[in-house]
């Protein structure tokens, strides 16, 4: 992989590169290997992805709120949208991974697939710094974020369900915990849970206490 070149940028590090493609399942059977798998540089990636992805929404959308704004991320930055710029990138393609992974459809899985598009600006953060890996970020995901205006109209409920669904989730379920005050200004409170998470939202009807749940679970489960 020497001087391997990925969306225009060309790494000079080839211990690095090979180690934001290498997943723990290839290291584990291949233990003469001196190489780490892509985990930390994962997290890394993770980090400046939702940093730039959010900076971007701030300067775009100056009116939406930060519930609206964090439904909007969170429709940008899961699993589904970006394995589909892993993809494109042909990062699955490229890594490394372990026989049983491989053979189990590993190469395929949406999770594997947005772990690698995160450890590869993780890689380009670690060699070029944050201006570097911002505009990466900006330019592999300008067609999302173009198109973001669409997904403005969507409710915070929507898009968590949509994130369920990328995820391969249960559905969102929603419970009121709480309704109190008389009939012409109730007070609720309500419980979402996907997947053991759980958040809580409030408002003056179920329908916006459910919209608040949602947006405080999709600030929980995106960063």
């Amino acid at each position: 992989m020497k001087g391997l070149e990925i969306a225009g940028y060309r790494f000079a590090d080839d211990e690095l590169v090979e180690t934001a493609l290498t997943h723990s399942s290839y290291l584990h059977e291949h233990p003469d290997v001196a190489a780490r798998d892509f985990e930390r540089l994962e997290f890394l990636g993770d980090a400046v992805v939702d940093l730039v992805v959010g900076e971007e929404l701030y300067r775009r959308f100056p009116d939406a709120t930060e519930g609206e704004l964090t439904s909007l991320r969170a429709s940008l930055v899961s699993s589904a949208p970006l394995a589909a710029i892993a993809r494109s990138l042909g990062l699955p393609e490229r890594a490394h991974l372990g026989r049983g992974e491989e053979e189990t459809g590993g190469r395929s899985r949406v999770g594997l697939a947005a772990s690698l598009y995160e450890s590869f600006v993780g890689a380009i953060y670690v060699e070029a710094g944050f201006e570097r890996a911002r505009t990466m970020v900006l330019d592999t995901m300008g067609g999302a974020l173009e198109a973001i205006g669409k997904a403005s109209t969507k409710s915070a409920k929507t898009i968590l369900q949509e994130w369920a669904q990328g995820e391969r989730l249960s559905l969102p379920s929603y419970r009121v915990l709480e309704a109190t005050g008389p009939e012409h200004r109730r007070d609720f409170v309500v419980e979402v849970e996907v997947a053991g998470q759980v958040a809580r939202g409030t408002g003056a009807s179920k329908r916006d206490a459910q919209e608040n749940a949602a947006a405080n679970l999709l600030k929980l489960v995106t960063t």
